[in-house]
């Protein structure tokens, strides 16, 4: 009897964690289930036509996968790929992480029972589902090591996005700011009270990256325009080397 085909749809950003699904699903249930992820080789060999290997578990499939992301699900294709799982009418389960929540899914994706990656309840809700598709009993599972997995490749997902937002918000601020902490310069200003909540808002985020330090100086100067404070902007050790990444917007 032919094995049972899982689907996984994702987007290339975020093969890994479709990678570590497959593992998980095919491990318990001990390879009776067979998982296909279009970025992984062993789903499609060397040389087959990706499309149509796509094509063929789509339309083979028992139940289909969406990995939903913020990113992901403005994307065409994984539309395209959940809507012919809703036309074959299998479970079609939006798997959210890195900042998606089932309630937060769009339509017709909030039509469906969804699932979180990084909640041992919730997976403990999807296993009977693979379960029933394969005819077996729900495998008992410790979903304690691939929920801490998607936490750490969640942190490390969305790293950039997060830390390109405070970038620009830098630069927004003042254009030759990012010039000069590129040169690793500190930077000295003087700020009212309301740009100092600013900064330190800022820092909440890249200081226990490393990145960047904000201090007062002590320096108070009364002015016909308001009551300003010298402050400092300091790089830190790990500033360096975002400047040279891809993924940096201000490279």
């Amino acid at each position: 009897m032919d094995k049972k085909i899982v689907f996984i749809s994702h987007i290339t950003e975020e093969k890994e964690l479709a990678i570590k699904t497959k593992e998980l699903i095919e491990t318990s249930f001990l390879g009776m289930i067979e998982v296909f992820v279009s970025s992984d080789e062993h789903s499609i060999s060397l040389g087959q036509k990706w499309l149509d290997n796509i094509t063929q578990s789509l339309k083979t499939c028992a139940i289909e996968i969406i990995l939903c992301s913020p990113k992901s699900i403005t994307r065409p294709w994984i539309n395209f790929e959940a809507g012919a799982g809703w036309i074959r009418e299998i479970p079609v389960i939006p798997f959210c992480h890195s900042g998606m929540t089932p309630s937060k899914l769009p339509m017709p994706l909030n039509l469906l029972q969804a699932a979180t990656a990084n909640e041992i309840s919730s997976l403990k809700l999807l296993f009977p589902v693979l379960a029933q598709a394969l005819g077996s009993k729900t495998p008992e599972i410790d979903f304690s090591t691939f929920t801490q997995t998607v936490k750490v490749l969640e942190t490390n997902y969305t790293y950039w996005d997060e830390l390109n937002r405070h970038l620009e918000k830098i630069n927004n601020y003042h254009n030759q700011f990012i010039p000069a902490l590129k040169r690793a310069q500190t930077i000295q200003i003087d700020l009212t009270e309301t740009d100092i909540n600013f900064f330190i808002e800022l820092m909440k985020f890249l200081t226990p990256k490393r990145l960047l330090e904000f201090k007062r100086n002590g320096d108070t100067k009364f002015t016909t325009t308001g009551t300003f404070y010298g402050c400092s902007i300091i790089p830190l050790e790990n500033l360096s080397g975002i400047w040279t990444d891809g993924n940096c917007k201000y490279q």
